[in-house]
């Protein structure tokens, strides 16, 4: 694996995760505006596919090849029983990335403003932070 995506994509998603925090403690003060909660839905989104770009990766590194399909790739490294990839609804990650792709009208700003609150983002930054390390050991 080229060494630069991995340091590029450590330190995008620290950077991503960092925002999140700071949308964080606007959050346990108010609620979002306008502008950051649009801030917030797409912080969300980049994170998300960080996520599968690196799912992408790692399969490619484990198998030789890569699903096209987002929820296949994590379902390929769940059953190689990676810790940071078991026991994550992925199928609800993916489909919530689709939504603030496609259904972005339909999204109800209490969820994102909950996810962003509860720091539900913490796994992604998990699985990031694991798939990375994999990445950088087994170029």
């Amino acid at each position: 694996m080229d060494n630069h995506y991995v340091l590029s994509m450590r330190e995008h998603t620290q950077l991503i995760v960092s925002e999140l925090r700071g949308l964080n403690s606007i959050i346990v003060e108010r609620s979002l505006s306008r502008y950051e909660y649009r801030a917030a839905e797409r912080t969300l989104q980049i994170l998300i596919e960080a996520c599968i770009g690196i799912s992408k990766h790692w399969n490619k590194s484990l198998f030789g090849v890569s699903p096209a399909d987002a929820y296949a790739s994590f379902k390929r490294l769940e059953e190689k029983n990676i810790p940071e990839v078991v026991n994550v609804n992925w199928r609800a990650i993916v489909g919530m990335r689709n939504a603030l792709v496609h259904d972005y009208l339909n999204i109800d700003q209490q969820t994102v403003e909950h996810i962003i609150k509860h720091e539900n983002y913490i796994d992604l930054k998990a699985f990031a932070d694991a798939g990375l390390d994999y990445l950088s050991k087994n170029k």
